[in-house]
C-alpha cells in the first residue's frame, strides 16, 4: 500500500501531500516522529533494534519508537500510531520538544515525545527486531559510537540528557 506524507514549506508549513517515495525522490520536507520510552525510576530509556529486514537502516539502533506522520494526520497521531505498531504499546504520550533535522538537502520536521513503560513491549509488526531499556548514559555511549546508530536517534538522546532532570521528574508524576 502506498504511504502518502504530507509536503512541508521551509517554515513547516503542509503545501501538499505526496507518495513517501516521491517526498524522497524530490527531498520534500516532510514530518516524523520519534516517542522515546523512559522508566523515571530508574532513569533509563527504551532504545528499539530494528529488524534486518527492514529497507531502510535494518539492525540499527533507534528511539523506542518513530516513523513517518502520515498526510492529514497530526504528530500526536502518529506517535501513538507509531508506539503502538512497533513496539505494542498504548501508554499517553507527551510532545517535549521539535526540531528540524537536516541532512542530504532534504528537511525533516521532527517532534519528540516521551512516554512511560517498564512492561508490555511486543513486536507483533516485526519491524523491530528487539529492544532495551539502557541507562541515559550508556544510550549515549551507544550513540557516540555511530556504529548502526539511525542518525535521528543521536539528537533526541542528547536532547533528554540536556533535559532529563525536567523530563524525568515531569513524567514520574
Amino acid at each position: 500500500m502506498t504511504e502518502y506524507l504530507d509536503i512541508l514549506d521551509d517554515e513547516g508549513n503542509v503545501i501538499g501531500q505526496a507518495s513517501q517515495e516521491e517526498v524522497y525522490e524530490k527531498k520534500h520536507g516532510h514530518r516524523i516522529v520519534h516517542v522515546l520510552v523512559i522508566n523515571p525510576k530508574t532513569r533509563e530509556v527504551y532504545l528499539q533494534q530494528r529488524a534486518e529486514t527492514k529497507s531502510f537502516l535494518p539492525g540499527y539502533y533507534c528511539t523506542s519508537a518513530g516513523g513517518h506522520v502520515h498526510a492529514g494526520e497530526t504528530y500526536e497521531q502518529a506517535a501513538k500510531r507509531e508506539l503502538y505498531e512497533e513496539i505494542g504499546l498504548g501508554t499517553p504520550v507527551r510532545e517535549v520538544h521539535r526540531f528540524v533535522f537536516e541532512a542530504d538537502s532534504h528537511k525533516r520536521f521532527i517532534a519528540l515525545f516521551v512516554t512511560t513503560a517498564t512492561e508490555g513491549f511486543d513486536f507483533k509488526d516485526k519491524e523491530v527486531a528487539a529492544g532495551g531499556f539502557y541507562p541515559l548514559d550508556a544510550a549515549l555511549a551507544l550513540v557516540d559510537t555511530g556504529e548502526k546508530i539511525h542518525p535521528q536517534l543521536d539528537p533526541c538522546l542528547h536532547w533528554l540528557h540536556q533535559n532529563q532532570d525536567a523530563v524525568f521528574v515531569q513524567v514520574g508524576n
